[in-house]
């Protein structure tokens, strides 16, 4: 027996619920947003409600919670009463829900699964085909003629329309789900501006205790020597770095790091066709291994956000990027506000193992290039976003001062102008070299530090280098002829460039040019 989770109207089968709501005008169509999924009832729920929260419990036994060595009324201590109502809780109602495979196991089609591990399909062959068909490119159209085949109709598909087979998609786990606002900015645009995110801590708690990586993740610092006699220091994942043994000694005993890494990188989607722009905004867990996070079959990236591309109205372009920043920064700090309060007061999640740990989220990673790296330290163009120099000061022989959230605020707080005059508040900004931004995202995020979480990008901190500076000297050194020539006796590496004639003569020279030439 099957019943419409909408109208609570009962079928013989479940192809008939499917059909029911498949109408284009009935009210219970499938693309109003079910609240309760349910597919079959069963007998013994027939004369009952269904209850998708109350799932079937996991026969295993409750998880071991480590907790710190202080107890919850320390924590609470610290907040006010208005933020206990809007933090995040730190120990779960349920214990029993709180890991994965527990969450994983209160689905209410689980008992249905103890029989058949594919449900809601019929057989492992009934899945492939489903899930290459909801991988493809094919339209609904096109899917429907696909099922419509004589040989197709032979193979006993447990759907045989597009609409039954994206219903049984939807009623699939899913992971964090996306949400939409609409951001309200000081300035006019020509449209109104959307941001498409998921919730952050949601993401780093669906990597933290995933099963996939349970023997491939780090939960405590660790110091690696080559030798017994620990002179020599090998530094290999982000836990066996100084900083998090830093940051490890400043949260309360018993708390487990969770770092954060986000990476972001505007691409044009489109160059003739309209010049259409996106802006994703990825997010890792710095605590999994680097030779598995970096691999593309691991997933080990979460598309987090699509932060929005406004065209602002000002007359003034250089003000207009001006205020694509503060836009930046504004979206930034809706975005990663849960993972501010969990580095600040923590949150409990279940490692992949099902132990409940006391985690805190700093940000130790940010992979961006140097353009959006100056746009997110808030400071302008020609001025390092990880020290305190200039563009006058690049040929110094010493390191200047690190540039820390500290000093960015302390700076931001003694222009005394009203940011909302934005030419003036931009002008006042020119004595700290700072971009305009009077909002900076870090500003209330625990152990957040630019000069530490502003990773080193390959392109333009590496091969860029080696390109404008390296080169140039050795030419400067040896000349353009002798150089020309080494390069030409290069015996030939397979992967890799050859110049027969000459490098110092390139006119386009691109990063994998460069990247040869290292």
């Amino acid at each position: 027996m099957s019943r419409c989770p909408k109208c609570l109207k009962d079928f013989p089968t479940a192809e008939g619920v499917t059909r029911h709501r498949s109408q284009p005008r009935a009210a219970c169509n499938v693309g109003d947003g079910w609240e309760t999924e349910v597919l079959t009832i069963p007998n013994e729920h027939i004369n009952g409600e269904l209850d998708c929260d109350e799932g079937p419990v996991s026969s295993q036994s409750s998880p071991r919670f480590l907790a710190p060595r202080a107890d919850q009324d320390f924590f609470q201590q610290q907040l006010e009463p208005e933020d206990q109502r809007s933090s995040v809780p730190l120990v779960p109602a349920k214990t029993e829900d709180s890991t994965f495979l527990t969450r994983f196991n209160s689905d209410p089609y689980s008992a249905h699964q103890q029989d058949n591990l594919y449900y809601l399909f019929a057989s492992l062959d009934d899945c492939e085909i489903a899930n290459f068909l909801l991988k493809s490119k094919l339209s609904m159209k096109l899917i429907d003629e696909f099922l419509s085949l004589r040989m197709v109709r032979q193979m006993s598909l447990s759907f045989r329309t597009a609409k039954d087979l994206r219903a049984r998609a939807e009623l699939l786990p899913s992971g964090p789900r996306w949400k939409f606002e609409v951001v309200p900015t000081t300035h006019p645009t020509k449209q109104p501006v959307h941001l498409y995110y998921r919730d952050a801590l949601e993401c780093i708690e669906s990597l933290f205790n995933h099963p996939f990586f349970a023997d491939k993740i780090d939960f405590t610092p660790f110091r690696l020597f080559t030798t017994a006699e620990r002179v020599v220091r090998v530094y290999t994942e982000w836990m066996s770095s100084n900083s998090a043994w830093e940051m490890q000694s400043q949260i309360p005993a018993g708390g487990t790091l969770c770092g954060v890494i986000l990476s972001s990188d505007k691409t044009n989607v489109t160059k003739i066709s309209g010049g259409r722009v996106a802006h994703p905004l990825l997010i890792s867990l710095a605590n999994i291994n680097m030779g598995v996070r970096n691999k593309g079959s691991s997933h080990g990236f979460l598309l987090l956000a699509l932060l929005p591309i406004a065209q602002f109205t000002y007359p003034k372009k250089r003000i207009q990027s001006v205020l694509s920043a503060w836009l930046f920064h504004q979206c930034l700090d809706i975005i990663i506000d849960p993972l501010k309060k969990a580095a600040a007061i923590g949150r409990m999640m279940s490692d992949p193992r099902g132990n409940l740990r006391y985690c805190f989220t700093p940000l130790v990673s940010c992979i961006v290039d140097t353009p959006e790296a100056a746009m997110m330290g808030c400071v302008r163009g020609l001025t390092s976003h990880v020290t305190m120099a200039t563009y006058k000061n690049y040929g110094d022989a010493q390191r200047h001062e690190s540039r820390t959230a500290a000093i960015t605020l302390s700076q931001l707080r003694s222009i005394d102008c009203n940011p909302l005059s934005v030419e003036e508040y931009f002008a006042a900004c020119t004595l700290f070299r700072l971009s305009g931004v009077s909002h900076l995202y870090l500003r209330d995020w625990p152990f957040a530090e630019p000069s530490r979480f502003f990773t080193p990008e390959t392109l333009h901190h590496g091969h860029g280098e080696f390109w404008d500076h390296n080169i140039q000297w050795c030419i400067h050194g040896l000349g353009k002829a002798e150089i020309d020539f080494r390069f030409s006796i290069i015996p030939r590496i397979t992967g890799l460039r050859q110049f027969p004639t000459s490098i110092t003569d390139l006119k386009q020279v691109c990063g994998r040019t460069k990247r040869d030439v290292q």
